[in-house]
């Protein structure tokens, strides 16, 4: 689908059920193809892209640049694959999320074990724990891959959400922007928006010719992304970050926004009002969670209302991200001082206040 003259809206499979796919955006001029996220590197993610590309009278060879709005599966998993198709593509994205990459998904062995420990200590049971990592479901990511070197048999990620998962090949970014530098190509400029809370580096970026916002999983039409406190998050606030980062891209002059996912938002300012009222009411439904008495994060997720189903029917993966979105949100509930959280020997407790 044509947005305006040059730019496309393409799509491409997601790996499960609760999303049809995601949208990367083409833009297409005498200097190539430069593509806004690009999708899984499943096979059937790059064939669709390949297709994709084909109809605009383009192959993958023709990609000059791909800029990442975030290290999410969805978003990232094709990109060593086009660096093999395209040596000379520059991969671009905020020099904030590579360092979270760094951080986190290239040294599987030391992020396991934190995350481990941080579950036990919010109290998810470590016999679960066990389980899942018997069965191979807790597992971040495989070790780094270099372009060039052979794939995977599957080069999948994982879970919409959630870290990627095995057979994840990671490329280091070309170009790493930081907030409000303007990338020119092609008679188009695009000016990089860091807006944290989805992950710590996520990036929107705006084109002002045509007053468009693009804006990956940051703002979504119809669903709110997620917003997780994790464990090597302890000392911020994602969800403060998140509201911050919703009201940063509703001060821009925007036609329209240009979301990874669902539709084309024809008024963000509106939509980002209609996301931060769901978190208010969130954060009360969280508080009430606690109920009188002193309560872990799990005793608290269990108590609160997700669209997936009852936190106790999630796999240990879904437990994860559900309990890092509740305690997102006592961690600002805290900081607002509605709630306190009890240090014990082996487990962090909360209550109201």
């Amino acid at each position: 689908m044509e947005i305006v003259p040059g730019l496309h809206q393409l799509k491409t499979p997601m790996a499960g059920p609760a999303l049809p796919y995601m949208m990367p955006y083409a833009f297409t001029g005498g200097d190539g193809v430069t593509l806004f996220d690009a999708g899984f590197g499943t096979p059937q993610a790059i064939e669709a892209m390949t297709k994709e590309l084909a109809i605009l009278g383009y192959a993958p060879k023709d990609i000059r640049r791909l800029f990442i709005s975030h290290a999410h599966p969805d978003h990232i998993g094709m990109a060593a694959w086009i660096k093999d198709q395209a040596p000379d593509c520059q991969v671009i994205m905020l020099e904030r999320e590579w360092q979270w990459i760094q951080a986190r998904w290239l040294d599987n062995e030391s992020w396991t074990r934190l995350s481990d420990a941080w579950l036990v200590r919010h109290g998810i049971p470590q016999e679960d724990i066990d389980a899942a990592h018997e069965a191979g479901a807790l597992a971040p990511t495989s070790p780094a891959v270099k372009p060039g070197q052979p794939a995977p048999e599957k080069p999948a990620g994982g879970p919409r959400g959630g870290g990627p998962g095995g057979g994840m090949r990671w490329v280091e970014p070309d170009v790493k922007l930081q907030d409000g530098e303007v990338v020119e190509f092609d008679g188009w400029k695009l000016r990089a928006v860091w807006t944290p809370g989805h992950t710590p580096g996520h990036m929107c970026m705006y084109e002002p010719n045509h007053r468009l916002m693009f804006t990956g999983d940051h703002v979504l039409p119809h669903i709110s992304p997620n917003v997780s406190l994790h464990a090597d998050q302890e000392g911020s606030s994602p969800l403060s970050d998140f509201r911050e980062s919703l009201k940063k891209v509703a001060s821009f002059d925007t036609r329209c926004a240009l979301p990874a996912h669902e539709f084309t938002i024809a008024d963000l300012k509106s939509r980002c009002s209609i996301v931060l009222h769901h978190h208010d009411e969130r954060l009360t439904e969280v508080r009430k969670a606690i109920g009188p008495g002193e309560a872990s994060g799990a005793v608290i997720s269990q108590k609160v209302h997700w669209n997936t189903g009852p936190f106790d029917d999630f796999n240990i993966f879904m437990k994860r991200s559900a309990l890092g979105e509740t305690l997102a949100h006592l961690r600002l509930l805290e900081d607002e001082g509605r709630v306190e959280r009890i240090e014990a020997a082996d487990r962090l407790l909360w209550r109201q206040k």
